[in-house]
Order: C-alpha cells, then structure tokens, then sequence
C-alpha cells in the first residue's frame, strides 16, 4: 500500500492484474483496429507471451461504433458464456473496462 501510494506502482507484473477483476470478473468494451464495430462482453482469460498476446471474450455481442447498434444483424451471444471471441492484443485499439 506504501508503493502505490507514495510511487503509484504496485507489485504486479503488469496492468491487467491493476485493472481486471480476476475474481468476480469484469465486463469490457474492445475496440478494434480497422473495424467498424466494437466487441461487448466479459472477459474471459488473456495469454501474455512474446510475441502474440491474445484476450478473449465470453457473452459477447459486436456493436456498430457510429449507431451503438447490433452490427449487421450478427448474431448476440450476451447470455451464452460458452461463446466466445478471441482477438490478438495487436488488433485492439483501445478497451474500456467497468
């Protein structure tokens, strides 16, 4: 408690044990390079690894970034933990996590 309040810092390795909720879970909007549609879901696990890093996302649904609506008629997959959308750390712009 010291380090993080006199230095901002804490004993983690990295950012994503800070950020995410590994015990109760957390909810993330991820936002893609190149794409006109953001992913909703939870998060699910993510690999860190030289190289190619990877997320992935349970309950998820792709949503239009002008309109925030369904993208494309895709199907949502909100209530079915069992789906699940991966994507590379590289292809990510930006994620939001509440």
């Amino acid at each position: 408690r010291i380090t993080i309040k006199l230095f901002h810092i804490t004993p983690n390795e990295n950012i994503w044990r800070d950020v995410l909720d590994l015990q109760k879970g957390s909810n993330l909007k991820v936002y893609l390079k190149n794409e006109e549609y953001y992913i909703i879901g939870h998060h699910k696990n993510h690999e860190e690894k030289e190289g190619e890093c990877w997320l992935a996302v349970s309950a998820f649904a792709k949503y239009d970034k002008n309109t925030n609506q369904n993208y494309k008629e895709e199907p949502s997959f909100l209530n079915d933990e069992n789906v699940i959308y991966t994507v590379r750390f590289s292809d990510i712009e930006h994620i939001e996590i509440f």
